[in-house]
């Protein structure tokens, strides 16, 4: 079976095909670091994550390269408004630098805890502005830039007399110059409105984050202390990193249209190659059929969700691949519930198989309406899905049947042979969720102990005794279950 990826570009699903045998070259769009991470931006970095796991489950060898904006990302799309960062800032009465370290701090928590494993490279676009500036020259002497009082933009009329522009977001130019004369502000100083900023100018704007930089424009050498354009920063640190061509480019649905256009223009005019063969791009979160965004305000933080509403990095995990990454999703307390409750059915059912191998029990065979369900049928059944294009809604769903079936088996005496373990730790190895109840040794002994007493208790009917057992447990995050068999237990 082959992995099969939606390409934006060509808006199809293509077969898989790295420029290398064997290896993997990956950027995706990273996090604007000015406030905590929300689940709608966690949504890109989980899916993003489980592509990176299958890849390397598939026998790849990946690098991953995922930025930090930490600078240049601008409140609108027309190179006018407030940086991100220090507009945060400023709110805080901090230095913008102060914020984005403590920012990045707890970026990196957050992705922790949803068992996103940390990128091969995640480079800082303030770490490379003399990088930018010599991109910048490159896209000046190639005929493709202009100078306005100190800015310089980018030249989209005369860029796609040469190359195709607005092919990714299925745009021509007159669309373009519509949408930008209804979308932005107009600027006096662009030749067209559907003009960019390769780098702006900030002297007198009072703009914190600033450097000097040096272009030729027209055999003149000028000086301009400013800043770097938001689209650019990822073409300069995607092809410092990962070539002038690679394999995926992936990020949100609203990069479509304009920063990846934008960007891929920029590789084309700096060095000829539009970086990445395959573009991906996820759907939004929504809440109430709005998408969820912090300008919004409609928005819940991965930390919120954590420590105020007691859901665990899992079941967030969980619940964001429990549905399409190109499907929007409309969030919901209680889609998170489901979630986590089914996480809970999951490492149950785990733990039942294991204490459940005894060999004085018969095996149970596992079927539903198509017949027998092997361990290798449920591996190849999840490849079936991951191949199509990260089909995890399709996968969720199956599992979940047949946890269920296993567990009817469990009920009526039957054991599990291991290698229907070993099979499922596998399948939710990578998709990067932990199905292990996370106990020591001990600590089992002790809640095994305790539940013999429970039940001695029960035999008696001291239910004082039994029910004070069961609610201390209960306390320390164990749920307990009365069987014919006597009480289980589950962390």
């Amino acid at each position: 079976m082959k992995l099969k990826l939606f390409n934006t570009l060509t808006r199809e699903k293509e077969e898989f095909k790295p420029l290398e045998e064997g290896k993997v070259k990956f950027y995706s769009c990273g996090q604007t670091i000015y406030d905590d991470l929300h689940v709608g931006n966690a949504r890109a970095y989980v899916v993003w994550d489980t592509l990176r796991r299958y890849l390397e489950y598939k026998g790849y060898t990946v690098r991953h390269v995922q930025n930090i904006t930490d600078v240049g990302h601008l409140t609108d799309d027309g190179d006018q408004g407030e940086d991100k960062v220090e507009k945060r800032a400023k709110e805080l009465d901090l230095e913008p630098m102060e914020l984005v370290e403590d920012q990045i701090e707890r970026y990196f928590e957050d992705t922790k805890a949803l068992n996103i494993e940390r990128q091969d490279i995640v480079p800082r676009a303030t770490g490379h502005i003399n990088e930018m500036i010599n991109y910048v020259q490159k896209i000046i002497d190639n005929g493709y830039a202009y100078e306005v009082e100190g800015n310089i933009y980018f030249d989209v009329e005369k860029f796609a007399e040469d190359y195709p522009y607005g092919e990714m977001a299925n745009k021509d130019l007159e669309q373009l110059k519509e949408e930008a004369e209804s979308r932005v502000e107009e600027d006096s100083k662009k030749k067209n409105q559907y003009d960019f900023a390769l780098w702006l100018n900030a002297e007198g704007t009072g703009h914190l984050m600033k450097w000097e930089a040096k272009f030729e424009v027209d055999d003149d050498l000028m000086k301009s202390t400013g800043y770097p354009g938001w689209h650019l920063e990822c073409s300069v640190m995607g092809q410092k990193y990962l070539g002038e061509e690679f394999d995926i480019h992936a990020g949100g649905k609203d990069h479509i249209f304009p920063h990846h256009p934008n960007e891929r223009a920029q590789c084309f005019a700096a060095t000829g190659e539009g970086q990445a063969r395959y573009w991906l791009h996820n759907e939004f979160i929504q809440i109430d059929g709005e998408k969820m965004s912090k300008s919004e305000g409609n928005f819940y933080t991965v930390r919120e969700l954590i420590q105020d509403h007691g859901f665990s990095g899992d079941a967030i995990r969980l619940y964001l691949l429990s549905s399409h990454y190109r499907s929007e999703t409309d969030f919901s307390l209680e889609g998170l519930e489901k979630a986590d409750k089914e996480l809970k059915r999951i490492r149950r059912t785990i733990r039942r198989m294991k204490e459940d191998t005894s060999s004085t029990k018969s095996p149970m065979i596992i079927q539903d309406e198509n017949g027998e369900i092997t361990p290798d049928n449920v591996r190849e059944r999840f490849k079936q899905a991951m191949n199509d294009d990260l089909n995890t809604a399709v996968l969720k769903k199956d599992l979940m049947e047949i946890i269920n079936i296993i567990n009817r088996g469990l009920d009526s005496g039957h054991s599990v042979k291991d290698d229907y373990i070993e099979v499922f730790e596998e399948i939710f190895d990578v998709l990067g969720i932990n199905i292990d109840s996370n106990i020591s040794e001990s600590e089992s002994e002790l809640t095994d102990l305790l539940l013999e007493i429970r039940d001695e208790a029960r035999e008696e009917e001291d239910w004082e005794k039994s029910d004070y057992i069961r609610d201390r447990l209960q306390e320390l995050g164990f749920e307990i279950e009365d069987t014919e068999n006597g009480s289980k237990w589950f962390k």
